[in-house]
């Protein structure tokens, strides 16, 4: 900072056509308090609602793959909202435990519900 004080003021000389002398001393420069925050905590994960997803997925199995005999889907809960994230959720269908695999598509809470398996 001091030197491009000085730098400056020479120019000012030299343009103004003046003899300049340099101060005497540096002109000291303020110095502010600093403090050593912590870094930020980070922020908690979103997670999926397992009653929400078990009721999309059922209605994805009623109404896109046309599946007749859905009588429940259950979900895991804590399934973090994370592209590319995979899990699967059970569904009774026709009296029998089916996999239905789900795949995280957006941060948003999109997913994408696979066949049963």
């Amino acid at each position: 900072m001091t030197r491009r004080f000085l730098v400056v003021l020479g120019l000012c000389c030299v343009l103004a056509g003046t003899a300049c002398d340099a101060p005497a001393e540096p002109v000291p420069t303020p110095v502010l308090p600093t403090r050593r925050t912590p870094a930020p905590a980070s922020a908690p994960a979103k997670v999926l609602d397992p009653a929400a997803v078990g009721d999309g997925v059922r209605k994805i199995l009623l109404e896109s793959f046309r599946i007749a005999d859905v009588d429940g889907v259950t979900c895991p809960a804590g399934q973090p909202v994370v592209i590319g994230r995979a899990f699967a959720c059970t569904a009774e269908i026709g009296g029998t435990a089916k996999r239905i695999p789900i795949t995280v598509l957006g941060t948003d809470g999109r997913y994408r519900v696979d066949p049963p398996g």
